[in-house]
């Protein structure tokens, strides 16, 4: 395609032809000229104090919001800034366009004033997440129908006329809005704003709950990214994506689950609620927002579609999919996520009977050697073929294991006991069946020479591989990066952004520096790479992309560019490398343990049901310092680095911990695994440090 900017009425200024390269020192990139205007595009608010973390924050304040920069023109365009300061811009002649360039994915209904025209006119408004796609006269892929392009709004303009996107066609993610004349005439229009629909329930978008702030800005803008994106997930339920795939168009009218507000897979499309998506977005959202209604609705639409059979669905309404024993598991994983931030004993008692058949459904394809064998194939990014698979089992062990807690919170200590004995039963089954110790990781099936991204990670993350499987699993994981990702071997080594996201997760989880070190490494790697690649929107992350050698990042308009799957940064950052998350349900109790990697400082907050919990910490010349303030009611346990050296530990200035001694002193019952020294029972307000021995 060729774009044309003009300036001011002037003749072409330049032009650019075909896609852009790679970019981030791949290759030569070449990118339209862009016109912005004076307005800035952070979401950071006037009227909050200043504070150093919301010069990352996205989200705007006002749900009112306008295009920041014209990215191209075609044809006859006069004046084409002008419009971004209220000021008329023309277009004359059938095939005349502007493209608007919002900054960042946006997302909810588009208004456009038209100052007048010369006669009846009629003009087309076209949407595109990438800057690959835009300026065209048809819009992105969000169908999932036969199409390859959506086609372009139509509106006729007689006049000064106000344009405004009928609810069904809210368009659920994009940056680029193309307007163009589709008749030979001329219009003029003189503003163009959009009404931002996502976190329906929130009064001010950018008003986080949490934050997230580091010595690394990189990091701090993957972490708000992350929780960018999220938001645009969280959408009004009767907002969904209709299905079957309307004939022309698109259609986000559809009643996709309870509640008035819910999470989904992707702003631009699925905008449904599929399981596996909840597994990471259920912790980014708690992570950013405290948001856990949108999860509870998301988790009560799935469990009101479940079979008599007991399956759950492998999407909700309106694409009502069944058939995949993995995404079944993910439901009740997710349930766990739930229960552990809120406490939530009603809503738990509402659902028990459901998860319970779930369970029951699953553990009846357990076979003889103790190992999941799945029928239900279909999952993330390909069909499984049916057998003992690695995710599916690991998933299941989670289930059990959590499940088992659960069972207790309803009473049941019979089942209780029952799951806890079936997790350790599949435990020692994956272990015999699946591990592979020469290569110090788990096999995709028992016969299989793939060593899998997403299971690996899983079994890690979730704490099913013991401390020294799961630090030789981080270790393997690391021998599968390209220049710019993690990839996925059992993905026929694609690029893995929902298994990069578990990944991400599983080198915190596996501990000790070359793990903790691998998992900002990655983060940097591939979120970077996301985040400020040319043809991305500079704000969220993706469903997909391809390995630069393919000579196309989506390959395709159907991709989403915000995609909850891709988000596992954000609860990485907070629950890790800051260290903040609860322990017990609702909050109750929580750890303070950083993951400090090569990083000098990082601050943030979690929100549980008692509170907020506040916390940062320092690490200079090998010695750490840390504050921690805690909700009335919440107990927590911190964790103070050693950073391989014999410690003394105070805190509020007394000795809590004699590292000579290997010893504890007073109240808070420290103890040393080597490369933490913990204390617990902490409350309230603190201030927590160390000395190397002879330090002092």
């Amino acid at each position: 395609m060729q774009h044309s900017v003009v300036r001011d009425g002037s003749s072409v200024v330049k032009r650019v032809r075909g896609r852009a390269a790679l970019a981030l020192g791949l290759a030569a990139v070449t990118v339209p000229l862009v016109v912005t205007a004076p307005a800035a595009t952070s979401a950071a608010d006037d009227r909050r104090p200043a504070r150093p973390w919301d010069a990352y924050n996205l989200s705007p304040s006002d749900r009112t919001i306008r295009p920041v920069a014209i990215f191209a023109t075609q044809g006859e365009v006069t004046d084409p800034q002008a419009v971004l300061k209220g000021r008329r811009t023309a277009l004359s002649g059938a095939g005349a366009s502007v493209t608007l360039d919002f900054g960042k994915e946006v997302s909810g209904l588009t208004t456009v004033n038209f100052a007048g025209s010369d006669g009846p006119q009629k003009v087309g408004l076209a949407f595109s997440e990438s800057s690959v796609y835009a300026g065209q006269p048809t819009s992105d892929a969000s169908t999932g129908g036969p199409r390859s392009r959506d086609g372009a709004l139509s509106t006729d303009v007689d006049g000064r006329t106000t344009y405004t996107t009928p609810a069904k066609y809210l368009r659920g993610g994009f940056r680029y809005l193309t307007i163009f004349l589709e008749s030979a005439g001329r219009v003029e229009l003189d503003g163009v704003s959009l009404h931002f629909t996502p976190a329906p329930k929130m009064k001010d978008p950018a008003r986080y709950a949490n934050h997230f702030y580091s010595s690394d800005e990189l990091l701090n803008r993957i972490w708000y990214a992350g929780a960018y994106t999220v938001q645009l997930n969280t959408i009004a339920p009767k907002t969904g994506r209709v299905w079957e795939a309307p004939a022309q168009l698109w259609d986000n009218g559809g009643t996709i689950g309870v509640g008035d507000t819910i999470l989904v897979d992707g702003a631009k499309r699925d905008r449904t609620v599929w399981p596996g998506d909840l597994g990471i977005e259920i912790p980014a959202a708690y992570a950013a927002f405290n948001d856990t209604v949108s999860a509870r609705n998301a988790l009560t639409t799935v469990y009101q579609h479940q079979r008599d059979t007991g399956e759950l669905p492998y999407a909700g309404p309106m694409l009502e999919k069944y058939g995949s024993d993995t995404y079944h598991l993910w439901t009740l994983a997710a349930s766990w996520d739930y229960y552990n931030y809120t406490g939530d004993r009603r809503w738990l008692a509402d659902v028990w009977g459901r998860y319970k058949h779930a369970v029951e459904y699953t553990t009846g394809k357990v076979n003889d050697r103790g190992l999941l064998s799945i029928t239900g194939t279909s999952d993330s990014v390909r069909i499984l073929a049916k057998g003992e698979n690695l995710i599916a089992n690991v998933l299941l062990w989670r289930v059990l294991d959590t499940g088992s807690r659960l069972a207790a919170v309803q009473g049941d200590k019979e089942l209780a006991a029952s799951y806890a004995e079936r997790a350790k039963a599949l435990r020692t089954a994956v272990d015999t069946h699946l591990w592979d110790e020469a290569a110090g990781a788990y096999k995709f099936y028992p016969d299989s020479p793939i060593h899998a991204q997403d299971g690996n990670s899983l079994a890690v993350w979730y704490g099913l591989a013991d401390r020294e499987k799961a630090r030789r699993v981080s270790a393997k994981l690391t021998g599968n990066w390209n220049s710019v990702a993690t990839t996925a071997p059992e993905n026929k080594g694609n690029p893995g952004v929902f298994s990069g996201s578990m990944e991400v997760n599983a080198h915190f989880a596996a501990g000790g520096q070359a793990a903790d070190k691998a998992g900002v490494d990655i983060i940097r790697r591939q979120w970077g790479y996301m985040l400020n690649h040319p043809q991305g929107t500079k704000s969220t992350f993706w469903e997909s992309f391809r390995n630069p050698e393919d000579g196309c990042v989506f390959c395709s308009s159907y991709v989403s560019l915000a995609h909850a799957w891709a988000t596992g940064p954000t609860p990485a950052l907070t629950f890790y490398v800051l260290g903040l998350n609860v322990t017990g349900t609702g909050g109750r109790t929580f750890d303070f343990v950083p993951h400090t990697a090569d990083l000098s400082f990082a601050q943030g907050r979690i929100t549980t049901t008692y509170g907020a919990v506040d916390a940062s910490w320092k690490v200079a010349k090998g010695e750490y310092s840390a504050k921690l303030n805690a909700p009335r009611g919440a107990e927590g346990r911190a964790g103070v680095p050693t950073f391989g050296s014999r410690i003394d530990v105070y805190v509020d200035g007394k000795k809590v911990w004699d590292g000579a001694k290997g010893k504890a002193r007073g109240n808070y019952h420290a103890y040393t695994d080597g490369e933490y020294v913990y204390l617990n029972g902490l409350r309230g307000g603190h201030s927590i440090s160390s000395d190397r021995l002879g330090a002092r």
